[in-house]
């Protein structure tokens, strides 16, 4: 830049902002000193506070450091504005040369988008609180002077604000009209008017419990001083959907209110995981709810829930005490058969042995052939020391639970009865643990003893005649006693389920090596027209009048482009429309691939006749219907469409990511959102990387980096309502105004109709 066009340039932004460096005004020629002490534990760009401050009580200084300098350096290196102002000084010749370079430098447009944003936000606070480019107002407070000041980096590039700041102290000093800007405080802390520290670094604690998700928290002061406390955040209101919420506080009794309702929902959903789950929910306005059991919660409605809660967990405990007496009947009588089992499986397996034993000699068979036919009195005498032993087992009394009555119950009353609750529960666990052991137990005793029975009687047919009984001891048999061991029915094969998340990329990968594997590049081509707009034209029975109006709109759209060709009836270059030396990115990795072109795929020319583009719709209809009869997912995935209904009778976008599909709507107020649940190897078409590209060259990177879309015929399905559910999402459109879409999400299970396929 020439001197001259330098000087040019200073002296028009001199005119824009209303300064007159021969002639300024005393409040930037006589300023006083200032005296500020910065705290140390602070950070400088962790703002806290946000106030509308009168412009004309700022003071300006100016420092050599650039905004990422401590507070402490910049601070003891600044100036007043008057020092960088004088030019006859000898002492400030140099920062009036940084001044006049800083000058040189000022964005006219940047000052007036700084002056339309202030203008918006004269009326209210942004939604978020926190604004685009809010790290250029470097204002500080000194409660020493009581005065706040700006410090102004000039090693900095951008000086927006701070010549907007100037401009606006010289209008006002003319006009004798006060105005406000909105700004935040650096090194400002927490007035602890509301809330103390240690409360906001719990509740910020509380609701990351609560809500996955850490919140920043922000005291807001309107022009009368007033203040309301800020919390900010975002939240998952579906899966993986996550939304921004706020909760705003406007008096200290709210805040109280609201950090005594957080607490108490952390202690129990903490303390009682297994009792308690609390639902985070966006209203109409934005704005942060609790429900339990699909009811909301606040503060005044704590204390009901609290006593219906108790009462609720009285009851349960009461079913439990009548439960637990029934499983200690069924106890004893299980232990009571067990033990008569038992002894009578010791009885058969002695004689058993004792017959083992004798048939290895001579006079052990005949000793043993002579004692069997004796009669036999164990069973009485079992019977007997069962009953004997049962009677010195008597039945241990069952603890009563007692309760309290109050009118009003406490957190501390709900966590002592649901930790009696637990305790009653994991003896009634423990005695079905032991019950269930006890009949497994009697069952193999009962198996034992059949095939001792059917040794002992095997034994019993031969003792006719010692003879007989001979022949048969000096046969090689074994007692069969050991039950078989039975397999487990209940065991069940997992799958991973599948989390978009932290498996998409991989999936992705995988699914792009098999379609291409699997499909040649005309079929990738008929894929690449599915996903267009044409999709339309490709569902259910199209009249002439929609394939001459597709057709017009092609050959609009391809003459806009310039690729409609005058003359030739075809491509002169087909497929090789750039050469070897183009390089592309896609997720981060070069290639060398060429885009699909719907038009040359549809050989879209000037004289293409409409019979010639409706066969080659037609065709590419059949070509998509075969492919899918042998398309596979590779796993089990949740797919994404957002319709007014659900069309069931043709083939459907859907999406793997289901932000993706809700941003195909854009500003809309209320939107129903589908979710089918896809098994593995079922029919599904992929959108990867390579329905998108001609990978010639072989240099195409795996995966499905362009879009998460997919095609599904839902002609194909059965399909049943598993659940409906209702959330809200919050869109922050300007700084000030936000908007939430209401999804009504239905979720549908989804098996293949065999006849249909068939």
């Amino acid at each position: 830049m020439s001197k001259s066009t330098n000087e040019n340039r200073i002296i028009a932004n001199l005119e824009y902002i209303g300064l007159d460096l021969n002639k300024m005004p005393t409040f930037l020629t006589k300023q006083k000193k200032l005296e500020y002490q910065p705290r140390k534990s602070m950070e400088d760009n962790n703002y806290k506070v946000y106030r509308y401050i009168p412009i004309s009580k700022i003071q300006i200084l100016l420092t050599p450091c650039n905004r990422l300098n401590t507070i402490q350096e910049k601070f003891s290196k600044a100036s007043s504005i008057s020092d960088y102002l004088d030019s006859k000084t000898e002492g400030n010749i140099l920062r009036h040369t940084t001044f006049l370079k800083m000058l040189s430098q000022m964005e006219i447009t940047k000052i007036e988008e700084i002056e339309k944003e202030q203008k918006k936000l004269q009326t209210k606070e942004p939604f978020l609180v926190k604004y685009q480019r809010n790290y250029l107002w470097q204002i500080y407070y000194s409660d020493i002077a009581d005065t706040y000041f700006m410090l102004v980096p000039t090693e900095d590039l951008d000086y927006s604000a701070f010549f907007y700041l100037l401009k606006k102290q010289l209008e006002i000093k003319k006009t004798k009209k006060e105005e406000y800007i909105f700004v935040p405080i650096s090194y400002e802390e927490y007035s602890r008017e509301y809330l103390k520290k240690s409360q906001i670094e719990d509740l910020e604690k509380y609701m990351w419990q609560l809500t996955k998700n850490w919140i920043t928290t922000y005291e807001v002061y309107d022009k009368e001083e007033n203040m309301s406390l800020h919390m900010i955040g975002k939240m998952t209101v579906y899966e993986k959907i996550e939304s921004e919420y706020k909760v705003i506080f406007k008096t200290k009794e709210d805040a109280e209110k609201f950090y005594k309702f957080i607490k108490a929902l952390f202690i129990l959903e903490t303390e009682l995981p297994h009792h308690y789950t609390f639902k985070t929910k966006i209203n109409a306005k934005g704005i942060l709810e609790f429900e339990y059991q699909e009811r909301k919660i606040t503060y005044d409605k704590l204390t009901e829930l609290l006593t219906k809660e108790y009462e609720h967990a009285k009851k349960e405990i009461e079913e439990l005490q009548k439960k637990q007496a029934t499983l200690e009947t069924s106890f004893v009588d299980s232990k009571k058969e067990a033990y008569q089992k038992e002894q009578e499986y010791f009885e058969k397996e002695r004689m058993i042995a004792t017959y083992l034993e004798c048939r290895k000699t001579f006079f052990g068979k005949v000793r043993y052939f002579w004692k069997a036919k004796k009669a036999k009195k164990w069973q009485n005498k079992i019977k007997n020391e069962t009953e004997e032993k049962q009677e010195e087992k008597k039945k241990e009394p069952i603890e009563t639970i007692k309760f309290d009555q109050k009118e009003y119950y406490t957190i501390e009353d709900i966590l002592q009865i649901y930790k009696a609750f637990d305790e009653k529960l994991q003896k009634i666990k423990s005695l079905e643990i032991d019950i269930k052991a006890q009949n497994q137990k009697i069952k193999s005793l009962g198996k034992k003893i059949e095939n001792a029975n059917l040794y002992l009687s095997e034994i019993d047919k031969h003792e006719k005649s010692i003879f007989e009984f001979w022949r048969f001891a000096n046969k090689d048999e074994q007692a069969l006693l050991q039950a078989p061991e039975e397999e487990d029915k209940n065991i069940s094969k997992f799958e991973k389920i599948f989390d978009y998340e932290e498996d998409f990329e991989e999936m992705a990968v995988l699914i792009d090596k098999t379609q291409r594997k699997q499909l040649t590049k005309g079929q990738t081509d008929t894929i690449f027209i599915a996903q267009t707009e044409l999709l339309s034209l490709l569902k259910g029975e199209k009249k002439k009048e929609d394939f001459e109006e597709s057709l017009q709109k092609l050959k609009e759209e391809a003459k806009k482009e310039r690729i409609l060709f005058n003359q030739e009836n075809f491509d002169l270059f087909g497929n090789v429309s750039e050469d070897r030396t183009k390089v592309q990115m896609l997720a981060g990795k070069k290639h060398r691939e060429v885009k699909k072109d719907k038009f040359k795929i549809l050989d879209i020319t000037k004289n293409v006749t409409l019979e010639e583009y409706k066969e080659k719709i037609l065709t590419i209809l059949k070509q998509i219907q075969e492919m899918m009869k042998e398309a596979s997912s590779p796993v089990s995935i949740p797919l994404y469409c957002v319709q007014e209904e659900l069309n069931q009778e043709n083939m459907q976008i859907f999406y793997i990511k289901p932000e993706e599909a809700i941003k195909q709507e854009g500003e809309t107020k209320e939107i129903n959102l589908y979710r089918i649940n896809v098994k593995r190897q079922m029919p599904v078409i992929y959108f990867t990387n390579s329905m998108y590209y001609d990978n010639d060259n072989k240099t195409l990177p795996f995966g499905m980096n362009i879009t998460s879309k997919c095609l599904v015929n839902l002609k194909d399905y059965e399909i049943m309502l598993k659940q409906k559910e209702k959330f809200r999402i919050l869109k922050v459109e300007e700084e000030t105004k936000v908007a939430t879409t209401k999804v009504n999400m239905y979720e549908y299970e989804i098996k293949e109709n065999k006849d249909k396929t068939e």
